[in-house]
């Protein structure tokens, strides 16, 4: 016997009354329900889909549905990881290699010709770690608004707002400055190493902010047409 598609609604609000609030994993959870459903009512024809339902919840546990968002949250928080370390790659294979070197050879040559280098890139990180925060939050604002307008959320989506490799990036930086500006000297290799960090930072950001969402959309769309609405 095959649900209707009032019956797959149900389990849609089902999902959402045990706060999965995420219309990807939403549609994962219904898709199982909907199966195991099918499948039970096959050898309990009398039973009703309530019945069935409840009996096929029980299953998940104590805690209901938040071991599976748990779950799904580790798998994507690789996901989008890997999305970025396989762009990431690319900047150190040729031609990017050329264009990378380039730009740290660049920033190496502009650091010294001040005086004082260590408030150059200490300045340079601070504006990097403003142009985070704010690159973040018109991302978040973007999807919030995207969001309201359909009426549902995509957790890949948040995942990739709430990424944590950045705060891993930045914690680098600021402890360059920490153990090594702070000395009074500036070596050349202390040039070539900060200019590095911040080249490899800005590429991250290019990347985080720029080519990971673009995929992460044609992704979803795959997917969930529902996301391109």
């Amino acid at each position: 016997m095959k649900l209707s598609l009032e019956q797959i609604e149900e389990l849609y609000i089902f999902t959402r009354q045990h706060y999965v609030e995420w219309y990807d994993l939403q549609s994962e959870l219904v898709d199982h329900l909907a199966n195991a459903i099918e499948e039970e009512w096959k050898q309990n024809p009398n039973d009703s889909f309530d019945q069935i339902l409840n009996k096929e919840f029980k299953k998940f546990g104590v805690f209901g549905f938040m071991g599976v968002v748990e779950e799904k949250q580790k798998f994507l928080r690789k996901k989008y990881a890997l999305l970025i370390w396989n762009y990431y790659k690319e900047f150190f294979s040729f031609p990017k290699i050329i264009l990378t070197l380039s730009f740290i050879y660049g920033l190496t040559f502009l650091l010294n010709v001040f005086e004082s280098p260590t408030d150059v890139f200490i300045g340079m990180s601070l504006f990097l770690l403003a142009l985070t925060v704010g690159m973040s939050y018109l991302r978040h604002r973007k999807m919030k608004i995207k969001n309201d307008r359909r009426g549902y959320k995509f957790l890949f989506e948040e995942i990739g707002i709430s990424s944590s490799i950045k705060s891993f990036l930045f914690l680098l930086v600021f402890y360059f400055i920490r153990h090594f500006l702070r000395s009074s000297a500036w070596y050349n290799w202390h040039t070539i190493v900060f200019s590095a960090v911040l080249v490899l930072i800005i590429l991250f950001l290019y990347i985080d902010h720029t080519v990971i969402p673009k995929k992460v959309a044609e992704d979803l769309t795959k997917s969930y047409p529902e996301y391109s609405l």
